[in-house]
């Protein structure tokens, strides 16, 4: 009970947190005052008014253009390092099953993830689940409940 409230607590002052800041990365651009805003400028004569809109909505163009091209930057970017790793992932697992062969290589995987705790790729995992040992077919030929990890029983216990 004592762990349920303190996670409960956890949460509401993590939440809390999280909504007192806004989102991560620059902030919106301003918006651009309406024709009758600009208007109530003292001073300003009618072309005045009319070239300062014009300026006004110019900037938010070229600013929401800005945005959009680096919003496309850094997805090309993120896009290019997700299929690097991939390239290197893909390569280590070929270099280790033509090391290890398929026994070994199922062997390898579990006893990567028994060291970090069954989580994300780590050397020689390959990114396509067809290609992870622990989604090949077991004996039988049946893949276990829910599709992951190794089949239930004594299926490697021939040491």
């Amino acid at each position: 009970m004592n762990k349920l409230m303190i996670g409960a607590l956890l949460l509401c002052i993590t939440a809390s947190a999280a909504a007192q800041f806004g989102p991560i990365g620059p902030p919106p651009p301003a918006p651009v005052p309406s024709a009758l805003d600009v208007a109530a400028i003292p001073g300003l004569s009618a072309d005045q008014q009319a070239g300062a809109r014009k300026i006004l909505l110019q900037r938010r163009d070229a600013v929401e253009a800005l945005m959009t091209r680096q919003r496309a930057d850094f997805d090309a970017l993120r896009q290019k390092e997700r299929n690097e790793r991939e390239r290197i992932d893909d390569t280590a697992a070929a270099s280790l099953r033509k090391l290890l062969g398929d026994d070994g290589m199922r062997k390898f995987a579990e006893w990567h993830g028994a060291q970090h705790g069954g989580h994300g790729r780590g050397p020689g995992m390959s990114h396509d689940a067809r290609d992870r040992p622990e989604h090949a077919p077991h004996e039988g030929g049946a893949t276990p409940p829910g599709g992951s990890g190794p089949a239930p029983g004594p299926a490697d216990d021939d040491e």
